[in-house]
């Protein structure tokens, strides 16, 4: 079917309400616009499904929701027969975020899991990522859905769905549930309740503190040293970017009786629109714009941002009269530094997990502590996989995208459960009178001046994914005559343990490396950079040059 066929049977299709083919109808002087919504479907990537709110098959909307359950329903209902039907109850659990129509598609969803039998428990009001994971588990669910883009501009909104251990899919379920979701070819296939059946049939069921409560209990049980928190000295600004983190931080900090808490009240409330922060996404400096202020209003020791559905967590830290920030590496280095320095017991069978885009200096803080580091594709639902072989000598798991988890009960990023360590950390290293850039400056003494960067290009639409196509290719097939290296990954096609994945990486030297991957959740192509010399001076310089020689081999293209 081409594209405008594919418009055309949309836009006279009954099924759809008056409104919605009205917006379909408002484009139909515009070929660009129908080609861009209608040239492909929406895929699941490294975190689910994600694009932007419209009417289309290159849109997330009610409709590509409905659809989109029905296939996870029929997934799920041939798993629960065949793997899981002495292991949970046949049901799912949902949440939603604070984006436009989260709440709207979270019901949607609800309501064809009711049609097919598979009873949803829906939260009363905006949760975070990980709490779902947990809820996942808690309810004894075979599976779960998150509504949320995570940190995408205001115009996207997301699904990701979850199997019976609270992780995201990874490739072969992802692979037989795309399979399941393609075989839904018309609309008139969705099972669907409305809401007042779906209850009577004890099919649709709301909740709150009955996950609410345990999963509190679950985070303040990650603190290593509880009574710092107690009479602690730091002052920390914490922001949720008009996310879903404000009240459950809030609640575990209070708990824990922490009592320095500065609020950056201007970003509290849950708000789609993002009023004050046109990109909410904690890795980048400018999402601390307001928080800022208040920092510096109250001189606070750190500044904490939370994403939108409070699975990744940004940090900046005062160094005398400015904030500087860190990044996802850096955090990461930190947290393990500090978790592995802290934890009695650890064996050689004890293991971190990160991911083949994270930075070297994990392994020399590992070994530093005689424990193993397992290393993933970018995904945290890699991550989980790997808990889920060892729960019991699991310590931590992270992402150089700023996620981070010390804990099995979820199987995903968890930025409550950083916030709390985050706080921890720096009340500790306070107390031994450093502040967390002097710790790192500690750290790279010991292990190596590393410096990491990640730079992401945008190629919008068709047109951009056939140019990442290409730039990928030529990478590929012309990688020697483009720069000078030593040794090349390609995870596609090189024999590497891991599932295959459209990755290259480069190693320039035994110690520095840089890594070209297409984002599996927003039209980007990802260049990381991971730099390691003798001095710091040394590694910044080589990170220059090899960023201004990669990029323009990129932009060239």
């Amino acid at each position: 079917m081409t594209v405008n066929e594919r418009y055309k049977n949309w836009l006279e299709n009954s099924y759809f309400d008056a409104e919605f083919r009205g917006e379909l109808a408002s484009i139909q002087d515009d070929p660009q616009e129908i080609e861009d919504r209608f040239y492909k479907d929406l895929e699941f990537g490294t975190a689910g499904m994600r694009g932007v709110i419209g009417a289309g098959t290159n849109r997330i909307n009610e409709y590509v929701v409905r659809k989109a359950t029905q296939g996870f329903a029929n997934f799920l209902l041939e798993r629960f027969q065949k793997y899981l039907v002495d292991r949970c109850e046949k049901t799912v659990v949902i949440a939603y975020d604070s984006r436009r129509k989260s709440y709207e598609f979270a019901l949607e969803s609800a309501m064809v899991m009711a049609g097919n039998g598979i009873k949803a428990y829906l939260f009363d009001d905006v949760r975070t990522t990980p709490e779902l994971s947990f809820a996942v588990r808690e309810l004894n669910c075979m599976g779960g859905i998150m509504v949320t883009a995570s940190h995408n501009p205001p115009e996207y909104n997301g699904y990701k769905v979850y199997d019976e251990t609270g992780c995201q899919l990874v490739p072969h379920l992802a692979d037989a549930l795309i399979e399941h979701v393609n075989q839904v070819d018309s609309f008139e296939q969705v099972k669907y309740l409305d809401k007042k059946t779906a209850i009577q049939s004890d099919l649709f069921k709301i909740i709150d503190e009955e996950v609410d409560d345990p999963y509190v209990e679950m985070v303040k049980k990650v603190s290593l040293r509880p009574e710092l928190l107690k009479d602690s000295t730091l002052k920390v600004a914490y922001t949720p970017l008009h996310g879903t983190g404000g009240a459950t931080i809030k609640r575990v900090l209070k708990e824990m009786a922490f009592s320095n808490l500065i609020e950056v009240s201007a970003q509290m409330e849950p708000d789609g629109e993002f009023p004050t922060c046109e990109k909410p996404n904690p890795e980048e400096y400018e999402a601390f714009e307001v928080a800022l202020e208040y920092a510096e209003k109250h001189d606070a020791d750190l500044v904490v941002a939370t994403d939108p559905d409070c699975d990744r967590i940004g940090m900046l830290v005062k160094d005398q009269n400015t904030y500087k920030a860190l990044n996802g590496n850096q955090i990461g280095a930190l947290f393990l530094e500090y978790f592995l320095s802290s934890r009695d017991g650890l064996s050689s069978n004890h293991y971190v997990v990160n991911t083949i885009v994270s930075s070297d200096l994990a392994k020399r803080i590992a070994a530093h502590y005689n424990v193993r580091l397992i290393q993933t594709l970018t995904g945290f639902k890699f991550i989980g996989e790997q808990i889920e072989k060892d729960e019991i000598h699991f310590v931590m798991g992270y992402e150089e995208s700023f996620g981070y988890l010390f804990d099995s009960h979820v199987r995903d990023k968890d930025a409550v459960m950083g916030t709390l360590i985050a706080i921890e950390m720096a009340e500790h290293f306070k107390r031994s009178g450093m502040t967390l850039l002097e710790k790192l400056d500690e750290i790279y003494s010991v292990h190596g001046a590393f410096v990491e960067e990640t730079i992401s290009k945008k190629f919008e639409g068709k047109e951009g994914q056939s140019i990442m196509k290409s730039i990928m290719d030529k990478f590929r097939a012309e990688s020697e005559s483009l720069v000078a290296y030593k040794r090349k990954i390609d995870y596609l096609n090189d024999e590497t343990g891991l599932p295959k994945s459209d990755v290259l990486k480069f190693y320039l030297d035994d110690h520095s490396w840089f890594v070209l991957r297409p984002s599996g959740t927003e039209p980007k192509l990802k260049i990381y950079f991971s730099i390691q010399d003798e001095t710091p001076e040394k590694s910044k310089s080589k990170l220059e040059y090899y960023k201004s020689l990669i990029i323009e081999k990129v932009v060239s293209e």
